[in-house]
């Protein structure tokens, strides 16, 4: 294996590469962490029915990695639901059933990884007028180029 000497190969620049035997190829994403993740969503003024919160939308160069979430009525035992939405599409991550009131309902560990433009969501079903909703999630923060 000969050293990376020759500025006309590909991969003499941009970014990082391996050998793999048998060619230098450039790897992958390196997977590390650069901030923390915590983000509440609530309203003190539920409407009656469904109430979705939406969490923050990953901005563009950020990838997100879930850990934890947790959300509450906490006025009323309702059905809720996690959705994870990516590329605009909502994935069910964590059907609760129906949550005590007041007692926080939570999921962990995830490990959902957001890209930019994703975001979670948390839906809360059959709520009464003006019940307090939460919605947390937490985890961490990955710069990208």
């Amino acid at each position: 294996m000969g050293g990376i000497t020759n500025p006309a190969e590909e991969y003499f620049k941009d970014g990082g590469w391996g050998w793999d035997g048998t060619r230098w190829r450039k790897d992958n994403l390196t997977w590390g962490y650069n901030g923390t993740l915590a983000n509440r969503q609530s309203t003190l003024a539920a409407a009656a029915g469904t109430n979705t919160l939406n969490h923050s939308i990953v901005p563009a160069g950020e990838v997100w990695v879930i850990v934890t979430h947790g959300m509450v009525n906490a006025n009323t035992a309702v059905p809720g639901t996690l959705y994870a939405v990516i590329s605009g599409v909502g994935y069910t991550v964590k059907a609760y059933g129906t949550m005590v009131a007041g007692i926080w309902s939570t999921g962990v560990p995830l490990g959902i990884v957001l890209a930019a433009g994703d975001y979670m969501s948390a839906m809360f079903e059959s709520c009464v007028l003006n019940d307090d909703l939460y919605s947390d999630i937490t985890g961490y923060k990955m710069k990208v180029a």
